[in-house]
């Protein structure tokens, strides 16, 4: 007898790979039907076959789904069969919206894509961009739910015949990978001099690492928002650095190509390792080393510094070009301003701050600050919370029903918030919010979180911080 059944999955199941892992159990199964992505996030699975294999399906679902996968639910509703002959995965559905599910965050680099990277004779070779379905960016590369790659940065990069194959594969880790490109039709880097003029050369990122190598501070593009690079066994460039974006003492965070050489100047305990190593790629708050040899300009007047490992392409190829053991790598933009994530803004803005820019043709959707953390004991404490975590829920003991609450926070280090029924979902790392420029970034980080979970913006209840004066007193006045 034939069964069959609709199972809706919600948490975060779009984005990380589980289409296709859905699509294999159900082959491995010999089970026929779909799935398919919602348009809150969430996925649908219509299943038909032997009664024994579909419950064994289902439980392998929620055992064996991706790394980053967070299954929160599972609706299992029995139906009548439809005489399905095959699974596949079908194009997503706008209409529904069933509230509770999110997009994950940007997932660091898998060690499967960096072998690509590094593979002699692969398409990846030497190609920053390199990601598949269980890496690479989400949240900064989408516009809208449902996570297709026409609603992403992607959609103005059309598959080559060879990525469109791997893209097409149920057996390629690539399948309906969303983010899939390589050298030949994916994005480029570009290298520009300080006022916007292309800078000639054959590769972009090893006369940016030569020009870091030299003194200069290079405007690194990244998948979230831009950095300034610098070396960081010398004191003049950070000086100088500090100098031009007015910011005297704050420490500075840095990247190390690898663990080992983290140990030449860090001491890095089992639970910090395994931090730096996860796929959030935090960058973490270490203690200095009785041998820490880089410069005292990184974090002055401190025993500790502040490490990330790479965690894309680009970062990693940056490190094949330098014997700097880091590389300072800091948010760039003036004092007190967004992390600029355009290209024009870039030169506008970075101008007087960097010396070169390396830059790339793919937009940001959203910008997302790196995020901090500090392990002490056995507890991961959150310093800022933000790329690798955002947009991720957190569930609370506590509902407000059907009503939308949204706070706004205070002044400095700045995040703000909705919440709906028992979830409460952050924006990523706002800053200080006394100028023009963080508040309207707060009212975009809002707008945006709303957007993505399908939920009219008008809300019910608005928190703010009881100073009157602060900007965030004003925007809750105005919502």
């Amino acid at each position: 007898m034939v069964y069959s059944a609709i199972v809706r999955g919600q948490g975060v199941v779009q984005g990380v790979g589980f289409r296709p892992f859905t699509y294999r159990l159900a082959t491995q199964y010999r089970l026929s039907g779909y799935v398919k992505n919602l348009g809150d996030a969430s996925v649908e699975i219509r299943i038909e076959g032997n009664k024994e294999a579909i419950s064994e399906f289902i439980e392998e679902l929620c055992k064996k789904a991706p790394r980053v996968a967070q299954i929160k639910s599972i609706t299992i509703i029995r139906t009548n069969p439809l005489g399905l002959k095959k699974f596949e995965i079908k194009s997503s559905d706008f209409k529904r919206n069933i509230f509770g599910s999110v997009i994950p965050p940007d997932i660091g680099i898998c060690d499967e894509c960096i072998k690509d990277i590094f593979r002699v004779g692969s398409r990846w070779y030497y190609y920053p961009f390199t990601c598949c379905a269980h890496c690479g960016p989400r949240f900064t590369s989408i516009y809208e739910t449902p996570y297709d790659r026409q609603r992403t940065n992607m959609k103005d990069f059309s598959l080559c015949d060879e990525c469109m194959k791997e893209y097409e594969s149920p057996s390629d880790r690539r399948f309906h990978a969303q983010g899939i490109c390589c050298s030949a039709c994916g994005p480029k880097m570009m290298l520009l001099n300080g006022d916007g003029s292309l800078y000639e050369c054959e590769n972009p990122i090893e006369e940016a690492v030569k020009l870091v190598d030299e003194g200069y501070i290079i405007a690194v593009k990244g998948i979230g928002g831009i950095h300034l690079a610098t070396k960081t066994t010398e004191d003049e460039p950070i000086a100088e650095l500090r100098r031009r974006k007015k910011r005297p003492n704050q420490p500075l965070a840095i990247m190390s190509p690898d663990i080992k050489t983290i140990k030449t100047y860090a001491y890095v305990s089992r639970a910090e390792e395994i931090q730096l190593k996860s796929w959030r790629k935090p960058i973490v708050i270490l203690r200095k080393s009785e041998d820490y040899y880089l410069s005292e300009l990184i974090s002055p007047e401190l025993n500790t510094v502040g490490v990330m490992l790479p965690y894309t392409g680009i970062h990693l190829l940056l490190f094949q070009y330098t014997n700097e053991p880091a590389l300072v790598m800091t948010s760039g933009n003036s004092s007190g301003l967004p992390m600029v994530i355009e290209n024009e803004e870039a030169i506008k803005k970075l101008k007087g701050i960097a010396d070169y820019f390396l830059l790339h043709n793919r937009k940001i959707v959203n910008r997302c600050d790196d995020s901090v953390i500090r392990v002490i004991g056995n507890e991961t404490i959150l310093i800022r919370r933000s790329r690798g975590y955002v947009p991720l829920q957190i569930e609370t003991p506590v509902s407000i029903g059907e009503k939308l609450l949204v706070a706004l926070g205070a002044e400095l280090r700045n995040v703000g918030a909705l919440m709906y029924k028992n979830k409460c979902f952050l924006t990523q790392h706002i800053g200080d919010t006394d100028k023009l420029e963080t508040i309207q970034y707060l009212k975009e980080a809002i707008n945006f979180l709303s957007k993505l979970l399908k939920l009219d913006f008008n809300p019910s209840i608005v928190v703010c911080d009881l100073h009157p004066t602060y900007l965030t007193s004003h925007l809750a006045k105005e919502l």
